[in-house]
């Protein structure tokens, strides 16, 4: 039988068309289950389901521990989300949902409205196109409730540059919407940038918000200028809100006016944070004159890449300009800060017993403004540090120098809240035009997250004086202005007009209102960053549980206590103090605590050096330790005991040939 060649062909053709089209009908599937086989190779098959809530809004499972298939995945949801109106799609054949009060299930291609519950774990199936589950995870959702929520998307999609260097600025844009969900202020921002420093260090971090127009969030002012703070180190969440709000009671220009809010990085939740006004000169924040806004406008943007200078005796550095303000006397935003810190900054000074000084405002400080300023603050240390408080060069007293109010204020929050770095860094002071005034001024406040008893030892204390030298190798300043009766005088009366009675405040009301407006946020905190606050705990012996940041909060709130009773008989009962000078075994360092006659120190501090063990403090002219035993009736000093440290035991086949 002989085939026609016509027909043969149009066979031919026939076969070729099956065998093209028929496997485009199993393409999609074969893709979809590369993709799931995808997520599952990687563990992150809860991945393949994507929630939409409010108006269009996306977001996905978030899982910390990826590799462990039995670890809890989470879902965050913002206030205003219903949870009743929940979308899911998936690139998955199918996904079901259970553990509820039923089964939810969604298929590829479709996209369907349910509900979920919070707080309840799911187990979420998913099944490839043959109908064969292939994984598994538990699933929980979380709704944040009473918070604002801020949505920040950069230009590059990613927080990789900006989460590895803090120096780095990325164009981003800015949704910011209240609890019902309603958008408040959108647009694009000029920069987002990492802030801090130890803190960058950690996963969660803080940022800067340089926005293109001025705007007033939740009534704090309008700024075109905003810090979301992440309060890494801090796991009760409000030591930094309850100092910004004292120091705001207490009248302090300044003071920065916080709220909590929820933040979306690229539609990934991020944590709560605290969104702040920057400590800055400005409208609406610390209202004097602008130095490097006149440098600016007298110097072009030669600013940004204008020489810069060191003084010969290594003191004082800056850049060169050809013109300066006609008035150079004000306004100056100094940080008294330390280390790499100072060495970052363009512009600052060092006093001669070498307080290191920052220049936030002008940050393009010009040889005339570093001199001018430096000897201002040379001058007021040779005044304090004076018996007399005379500076023997001018013959000026010291309060010729500085606002006292203003000085006795700063001095009382940090030694209120113990604070760690008071005496080191974040610590901030202000000079305006000598039209307004002559005089330095102590302040705007910043940076309590290592306040109240959040560090090791002899930070926690509340029963003694600290005077800003909780590190023997700084700050000296506030040790020698408590000297002068006089300061001593406006302390007491501060402490009795502004802060004795507001202490009860904080501990009985305050403390408790700021955690109910983080209640449900702190659980979706916890539950995404809890891994960054149990190695910080565990780094700082401090006890660490996921739900236990009430139990930081009670602490913070008996510190307040104690402390306010302590400070009550110090400075309204005039009980009289003795002063424990602990210094280096050459007799420099001055870490020194003002503790109630008769009374013992609740903690020793703990030295370290190299190749030695610490022994002890040897009070001066005896052969006696100090302890935590010892009754204190006079005014001592001690200083180390270092003994040998003994050799490390070594195994004896290391010494083998």
């Amino acid at each position: 039988m002989i085939i026609d060649n016509r027909k043969l062909k149009r066979i031919r053709w026939l076969f070729i068309i099956v065998l093209t089209i028929i496997p485009l009908f199993f393409l999609p599937k074969l893709f979809a289950d590369m993709k799931i086989y995808n997520l599952l190779r990687k563990n992150i098959i809860d991945t393949s389901v994507t929630f939409t809530y409010g108006e269009g809004r996306q977001v996905k499972c978030y899982n910390e521990n990826p590799d462990d298939p039995e670890w809890m995945s989470y879902v965050f949801l913002p206030s205003y989300a219903d949870m009743n109106q929940i979308g899911l799609e998936t690139i998955a054949e199918r996904v079901d949902f259970t553990g509820g009060i039923e089964t939810i299930t969604v298929s590829s291609k479709e996209y369907v409205i349910c509900g979920f519950e919070t707080g309840i774990p799911y187990r979420m199936h998913v099944y490839n196109a043959s109908g064969t589950e292939i994984g598994a995870r538990n699933v929980t959702f979380l709704k944040s409730e009473g918070l604002p929520v801020m949505y920040i998307s950069t230009r590059t999609g990613s927080m990789e540059k900006l989460d590895a260097d803090k120096t780095y600025k990325e164009k981003a844009s800015i949704e910011f919407l209240n609890r019902e969900g309603e958008l408040v202020f959108t647009d694009d921002i000029r920069s987002i940038s990492g802030r801090g420093n130890q803190t960058f260090t950690y996963e969660k971090k803080s940022y800067q918000l340089n926005l293109s127009v001025p705007f007033d969030f939740m009534d704090m002012g309008l700024s075109d200028t905003w810090i979301l703070l992440c309060n890494v180190y801090d796991p009760a969440y409000i030591r930094n809100k309850l100092t910004y709000e004292m120091a705001l009671q207490a009248g302090m220009p300044g003071s920065p006016k916080s709220e909590y809010i929820d933040v979306y990085f690229n539609g990934v939740y991020s944590g709560m944070y605290q969104l702040c006004e920057k400590v800055e000169i400005g409208e609406n924040r610390l209202e004097i004159a602008d130095l490097e806004m006149q440098n600016r406008a007298l110097n072009g943007e030669v600013l940004d890449y204008a020489d810069t200078f060191v003084t010969d005796d290594s003191q004082g550095k800056g850049v060169r300009l050809a013109r300066n303000p006609q008035d150079i006397t004000g306004g100056y935003l100094i940080e008294h800060d330390y280390g790499e810190k100072f060495i970052e900054v363009t512009s600052g000074f060092i006093t001669d017993t070498g307080e290191h000084f920052a220049l936030k405002n002008p940050g393009h400080a010009t040889e005339a403004e570093v001199a001018y300023i430096s000897g201002r603050m040379q001058e007021i240390e040779d005044a304090i540090k004076a018996e007399d408080g005379y500076n023997p060069v001018t013959g000026k007293y010291y309060t010729e120098y500085i606002d006292l109010e203003s000085w006795a204020d700063k001095y009382l929050v940090e030694e209120i809240t113990r604070n760690n770095g008071g005496g080191s860094t974040s610590s901030y002071f202000y000079k305006p035009q000598d039209e307004l005034s002559t005089k330095v001024y102590g302040g705007p406040v910043w940076d309590y997250d290592k306040g109240f008893g959040n560090a090791s030892n002899h930070n926690k204390n509340t029963q003694d004086l600290a005077f800003l030298t909780l590190h023997m190798d700084y700050t000296s300043w506030f040790y020698y202005l408590y000297q002068h009766e006089d300061f001593v005088e406006m302390v007491k009366k501060e402490y009795r007009e502004k802060f004795s009675d507001y202490l009860s405040v904080m501990a009985e009301e305050k403390a408790d209102e700021y955690l109910a407006q983080i209640e449900a946020a702190a659980v979706l905190d916890q539950a995404r960053f809890g891994h960054v606050y149990r190695t910080l705990a565990e780094n700082q012996n401090i006890p660490f549980d996921t739900e236990n940041y009430k139990l930081h909060a009670q602490y913070v709130k008996q510190f307040i206590r104690e402390r306010k009773a302590f400070l009550d008989k110090v400075w309204l009962e005039d009980a009289p103090l003795c002063m424990v000078h602990f210094q280096e075994s050459d007799g420099t360092g001055n870490r020194c605590f003002g503790v109630i006659s008769g009374e013992c120190i609740e903690r020793l501090p703990v030295e370290t050096q190299p190749g030695m063990q610490f022994a002890g403090w040897k009070i001066e002219g005896t052969e006696t330790l100090l302890t935590t035993e010892t009754p204190i009736t006079e005014d001592i000093v001690v200083r180390p005991v270092w003994e040998p440290a003994p050799a490390q035991e070594t195994d004896a086949s290391e010494n083998l040939p």
